[in-house]
């Protein structure tokens, strides 16, 4: 069975987006990761960052062949109503290749976080929720990129949203009128 996590084994919204940032932080350095990551940004010239980012983006997001049972991406499928359960981008990878490649918003963040960090983009995890409230009433969660990868960055910088749930999202996309709580995988 793939590694996973479940919510109910974490206290708050702070600490989901932590396990997550965890799972990110080891997919990065999985030889298996690194070897996609590479394959999804072949057509890109060197040290195009923003090609990189779209790559990956869109093989998530739509599909790409180069990467065995990611041709037609990654399909969004909720967890049980019960609990959520986080897997790591190599077992992610692995039920890609089964046949399976579906799983919810933490799970596509986790992918897409771990491809950019493996290629030594900073990384990290959003979570969004409605209204303007700082209360811990987070309902989805994407991965957000810093570009370019070497910085600088100003700083104010927010990093680029990643959400490859919503249909019509393209890189920097973010959901408007709510409120964000963002882990940065150091």
């Amino acid at each position: 069975m793939p590694p996973r996590t479940r919510l109910a084994e974490v206290t708050s919204q702070r600490d989901a987006l932590e396990q997550i940032a965890k799972l990110i932080r080891a997919g990065s350095v999985n030889g298996k990761v690194l070897q996609a990551a590479k394959a999804l940004t072949m057509d890109c010239d060197a040290r195009d960052d923003l090609c990189e980012v779209e790559s990956i983006f869109e093989a998530v997001k739509t599909g790409d062949s180069r990467v065995p049972g990611l041709a037609r991406g990654m399909r969004y499928v909720s967890d049980p109503r019960s609990y959520d359960t986080f897997y790591s981008a190599p077992a992610m990878l692995d039920q890609c290749r089964a046949g399976s490649c579906a799983g919810d918003c933490d799970d596509s963040t986790i992918l897409i976080g771990a491809l950019l960090a493996s290629l030594g983009y900073m990384v990290g995890a959003r979570a969004w929720g409605p209204g303007r409230s700082q209360s811990d009433d987070y309902q989805h969660v994407y991965a957000v990129v810093a570009i370019p990868k070497a910085g600088p960055w100003p700083k104010d910088y927010f990093g680029h949203g990643l959400d490859v749930t919503v249909r019509k999202s393209y890189v920097g996309w973010e959901p408007a009128n709510g409120h964000v709580m963002t882990a940065w995988i150091d």
